[in-house]
């Protein structure tokens, strides 16, 4: 099954009081220039939250392999809490999993992951922007839905402005895993192309593959796209859908979700 991104439900909570509140944020409140996320796309970007923001990302993804295995996640959220200029404290996690098989269903509560982002290079500046985000997945989750050891992963990610208007971001990755023989190794790249279309909405097509899924399985190779569009300076909904390419990788999936931020504290 395609591995969910990166909250367990009381981050669901979390996410409802943050949309409140960006709704009731003051107009007198100067928020950051532009709503970026890392939704809904596998591509992380390499800009980080405004320092005294918090933002949500939220939503729910199916997928299939062959006619008999289904698999649903949800919330699946990511909390992002600025920090500093150029660094934010990152939480998140698949949520409530549920998956069937030939028939068969179980379901449980994923793993949860913290991590940081730090953009170190800018494009006005350095003519690319470049981020990088260690992080950590603490096995928290219920049997059958937890790797039963902390597993680490390094992400290195990248972004540039293209003529026509385009944009084109993308990912390293280098994950430790644990299982009964030991740890093994995976690695991950990602490409994202966007463009902004009509009335407020925005388009990406990306690819995205793993080294291998498992110790002994092979890579997965899976190609997506999908739409975005911004309600008001604050908020974002969006729709995606992908196709696997290769034997390992999920034959389908689709999902949809929101982002939402709002700053810890409000102007007078």
């Amino acid at each position: 099954m395609r591995p969910f991104r990166p909250i367990a439900f009381a981050l669901g909570v979390f996410a409802l009081s943050a949309g409140t509140a960006a709704a009731q944020q003051s107009s007198a409140q100067e928020a950051p220039p532009e709503l970026v996320t890392d939704r809904p796309d596998f591509t992380e970007s390499s800009q980080t939250i405004a320092r005294g923001w918090y933002q949500v990302e939220s939503g729910v993804s199916y997928e299939g392999e062959g006619t008999d295995a289904r698999a649903f996640s949800a919330p699946a959220a990511l909390v992002r809490i600025g920090l500093g200029r150029h660094t934010e404290l990152r939480l998140g996690a698949d949520g409530f999993v549920s998956e069937s098989f030939a028939g068969a269903r179980s379901s449980g509560v994923s793993d949860v992951e913290v991590g940081f982002k730090t953009q170190l290079l800018f494009q006005d500046r350095h003519g690319i922007d470049f981020a990088i985000l260690p992080m950590v997945s603490l096995p928290t989750g219920a049997d059958g839905f937890s790797s039963g050891s902390a597993d680490p992963t390094v992400k290195l990610t990248w972004g540039r402005d293209l003529p026509a208007g385009f944009g084109m971001t993308g990912n390293v990755n280098v994950s430790s895993f644990k299982d009964d023989a030991g740890r093994w190794g995976q690695e991950a790249v990602s490409l994202s192309f966007g463009h902004d279309l009509a009335a407020g909405f925005g388009a990406y097509a990306e690819v995205y593959g793993f080294s291998r899924m498992g110790r002994d399985e092979s890579s997965a190779w899976t190609v997506n796209g999908g739409v975005s569009h911004p309600v008001g300076a604050n908020m974002q909904f969006d729709v995606e859908v992908g196709r696997g390419v290769t034997a390992a990788a999920p034959d389908w999936f689709i999902g949809a979700g929101f982002a939402v931020r709002s700053p810890f504290s409000r102007r007078r």
